[in-house]
């Protein structure tokens, strides 16, 4: 079962394959302020949003108990297009939005993370010269470069489920 480097401690996976997990901070504790860059949109989801000429998308969780901020997905460190297509920047903290609705400003966090299958990995990052001489990745990097994110959140004030608060192909 694979699990992302960055999320390692805090992605409790919920299926056998590790594809769909819940984010629990290592105190314990399953409610989190969210914070995030994207363009909102329906009022409770983000997409991509262009940021110095690049685009960015990014959120992060910070534990309601112990204020802990992780990092649970960044469009330039996580997806194809972003990692290698050189079209995603990394957006500084100061530039994140909290995410709050009339009823909530905790969450709880739920993640499903896709990935390419090993022979895929292998043949499209692994063995590509040109992707190899800028990253040196190796399969111990697929946990970590995802093809698909979807982030579901829900309210822990009103109980209200916020589905596909990112939702994004990533390859």
């Amino acid at each position: 079962m694979m699990k992302p480097r960055h999320l390692e401690t805090i992605f409790v996976p919920t299926d056998e394959k590790g594809m769909d997990g819940e984010i629990v901070c290592e105190c314990g504790c399953r409610a989190f302020q969210i914070r995030y860059f994207g363009e909102l949109y329906d009022k409770n989801k983000i997409a991509i949003k262009k940021y110095r000429n690049k685009f960015g998308q990014a959120v992060r969780a910070v534990c309601a108990d112990c204020g802990t901020d992780y990092l649970l997905y960044d469009f330039a460190q996580h997806g194809y297009d972003g990692l290698f297509g050189g079209d995603g920047i990394a957006v500084p903290g100061q530039m994140l939005d909290d995410f709050t609705t009339e009823a909530d400003n905790l969450f709880a966090v739920k993640m499903l993370l896709e990935y390419d299958e090993e022979e895929q990995f292998l043949e499209e990052v692994v063995n590509v010269d040109f992707i190899q001489q800028e990253f040196h990745f190796t399969m111990a990097d697929r946990a970590s470069i995802w093809s698909w994110i979807v982030i579901e959140l829900k309210g822990l004030q009103s109980g209200t489920v916020y589905k596909d608060f990112v939702n994004e192909e990533l390859a």
